[in-house]
């Protein structure tokens, strides 16, 4: 729009210059001026007849003659004189006839002659010749009529750029780097192998259902004290805890400052004291729709409001439950039991998923004993795959017997996910021979009898003829007895049973008890021997450990006691065990309101405080026992407790008992 008016305003001023022209040529038309400084004289014009108009020349009515005054000099016009009117909206030439210079007459007419330079003095809106140094002074004055051969149509105006919008957006949009992306604060995830693994065996078990879901229990505290109370004059301050939700609240823990200006006499139920001298009250779980009541005795000592802050805390418990499978790996291996030599026998073997999952990367591994033999070798391996719940496989396997005796078979299965199963199993090559075993416990403690478990078998096929079983004993073990006959060779320490005739097949078993009378590692030697050469051989080994087994006792010699008295705590440590206990360490720690006085024992002791410790007692023999003595004064009464701990290399943590004392007060 701005644009829009200056060109009609441009427009507007060439049509009102070519107006004054005209008026300005048919006033003066025989006109001529006298100069009188110069004498010049002018040619008049005579404007009777009008001149026409050049056909060479695009005539631009518009343009102004080079001797044209300021507009606003310009006399009106003669009597009868049209005077043309500028029109403000029309149209404008863009592209006007080149402009003619000064001295080329606008008309085909006659020609002005040369004007005088020098103008009479009224005569001051004349227009000086081209190339008058005046000229040259002229563009600071910004109310002159520059001359016609510089007037010209005003260029076209392109409209204003528009002005930048501080909000606008980009065209192309700098790219944002990968580095600005990323949220500010944003962590990389972590997954759970970048993790330090905690307790690797869980214990926890599923919840009563009713704690499955959200559970809020809620919980309401109200502390009343007396209106007034009295300086000397005991008071009792309580606390009320209500369960008003709806399922049970866990661990409740009542804590409240003994107030400022009191003493604290008792409380009920007993507190204890935290970390930063407040009471403690501890409750334990406190079911929907029930209350405890916490209230501390104190003695007022100084006048003025007297008030404390009780807090409560406690926890909820919350289940959940899911389903875990769990896929199983069981063998059945079918064989022969007898087996002539050099022929051949097959292994019937089922494997199956008895689970409830399944069971992936399944593998058979099989070791072939000694009598039987396997063209691929002695270890093989079958891939199975994957079993699903309940799904079997039956697989056969081709042995020969190549050596007469008695064999086991041993038949491992093993899955993903430590999944392992193994399967033995007995056979025979039919040949007469001689085998003893020995059952009974591998470690014994000292002074307990053990029993054992003796046999000798004739897996061949034909009866061993005169048998005869002998166990060595250690020095460790004590012979006790034995049955079928068996009698004990004191000199060399051997236990023997005979057996004329053992019919194939067959398997004698016997007893042998023994006492264990010395620890250390020790065998059993069992031997087994036939007609025929042959022998058998059994060593079980055994170890015999002692135990130490530590009681103690603590008592009070005087209970109760007045304030300001003293009574003895005795600690009485006794080795009831087969072993010496080692390092033997004691701790009594006494409340604040006992003062230790004096102590003995069998180490040396030290005082900390209220806490007495006695260096570690190097050994404590089998039944051998000792005591320890601390003495104590009365500080102020109560109920008070005696802890005792007791530690020795044996024990993973340490024993502790308590001792209850009553503190009275005279009065």
């Amino acid at each position: 729009m701005k644009s829009l008016l200056v060109r009609v305003g441009a427009l507007g001023g060439l049509f009102l210059l070519g107006w004054i022209a005209i008026a300005q040529a048919q006033r003066g038309g025989a006109l001529v001026e006298e100069q009188s400084a110069a004498g010049s004289t002018a040619v008049a014009l005579d404007y009777s007849t009008p001149a026409p108009a050049s056909p060479e020349r695009n005539e631009n009515p518009l343009r102004a003659p080079a001797t044209q005054p300021p507009s606003s000099d310009i006399p009106d016009a003669e009597p009868g004189l049209i005077r043309p009117t500028a029109d403000p909206f029309g149209l404008r030439n863009r592209y006007p006839a080149t402009p003619t210079s000064a001295e080329e007459p606008v008309s085909s007419g006659p020609a002005l002659a040369p004007v005088n330079t020098v103008r009479p003095a009224e005569d001051r809106y004349s227009t000086p010749p081209a190339g008058d140094a005046r000229l040259a002074d002229r563009g600071g004055d910004r109310y002159s009529i520059p001359p016609a051969a510089e007037t010209a149509v005003p260029e076209d105006r392109e409209p204003a750029p528009f002005r930048a919008d501080p909000f606008a957006v980009p065209a192309n949009p700098t790219p944002i780097s990968e580095s600005d992306q990323n949220p500010v604060g944003m962590l990389p995830q972590r997954g759970f192998a970048d993790q330090t693994p905690l307790a690797s065996e869980g214990t926890g078990q599923p919840g009563d259902p009713r704690l499955e879901g959200i559970q809020s229990p809620q919980l309401t505290i109200q502390k009343s004290v007396p209106k007034e109370i009295q300086v000397g004059k005991p008071a009792v301050f309580r606390v009320v805890v209500r369960n008003i939700g709806q399922v049970p609240a866990c661990e409740v823990e009542i804590r409240d400052q003994v107030p400022r200006g009191t003493r604290l006499l008792n409380t009920k139920p007993q507190a204890k004291r935290g970390t930063r001298g407040e009471l403690v009250w501890t409750l334990g779980t406190i079911q929907p729709g029930e209350e405890s009541v916490v209230e501390m005795q104190l003695m007022p000592t100084t006048e003025g409001e007297i008030g404390s802050v009780a807090t409560v805390h406690f926890g909820a418990d919350a289940t959940a439950r899911s389903i875990a499978t769990r896929p199983l790996l069981a063998i059945e291996t079918a064989v022969p039991s007898k087996v002539l030599i050099g022929d051949q026998l097959t292994l019937s073997i089922v494997i199956s998923n008895p689970g409830t999952g399944v069971a992936t990367g399944v593998v058979l591994e099989e070791r072939i004993p000694d009598g039987l033999h396997h063209p691929a070798g002695n270890e093989l391996e079958y891939t199975v795959g994957d079993l699903k719940p309940g799904e079997s496989r039956k697989l056969d396997l081709p042995l020969v017997a190549n050596r007469p005796g008695p064999a086991v078979n041993l038949l491992t299965a093993r899955g993903d996910g430590n999944l392992r199963v193994e399967d033995k199993r007995e056979l025979e090559v039919i040949a007469p021979q001689l085998d003893v075993a020995l059952k009974g416990p591998k470690r014994r403690y000292l002074e307990r009898q053990a029993t054992y478990q003796l046999s000798v078998a004739n897996p061949g096929t034909a009866a061993a003829e005169q048998v005869e079983l002998v166990a060595s004993l250690p020095v460790g073990l004590k012979f006790v007895s034995a049955n079928n006959a068996g009698y004990y060779e004191e000199a060399t320490r051997t236990v023997h049973w005979r057996l004329e005739k053992l019919p194939a097949k067959e398997v004698g078993s016997v007893e042998l008890v023994t006492l264990p009378v010395e620890a250390g590692r020790h065998a059993i030697r069992l031997r087994g021997t036939a007609d025929k050469g042959l022998v058998a051989e059994k060593d079980q080994p055994v170890l015999i450990e002692g135990i130490a087994a530590i009681l103690f006792q603590v008592a009070d010699r005087i209970d109760p006691i007045g304030s300001g008295s003293e009574t003895t705590y005795e600690v009485r440590v006794v080795n009831q065990g087969s072993k010496a206990a080692t390092n033997v360490q004691l701790a009594v720690l006494l409340p604040p309101e006992l003062q230790p006085v004096a102590a003995e024992g069998p180490t040396r002791h030290a005082l900390d405080g209220n806490r007495v410790f006695f260096e570690g007692l190097a050994q404590l023999a089998p039944k051998a026992e000792t005591v320890y003595r601390v003495r104590a004064k009365a500080l102020r009464p109560g109920d008070l407790r005696v802890r005792v701990q007791l530690k020795t290399d044996d024990m993973q943590t340490p024993v502790t008992k308590e001792e209850s004392t009553r503190v009275y007060a005279d009065e």
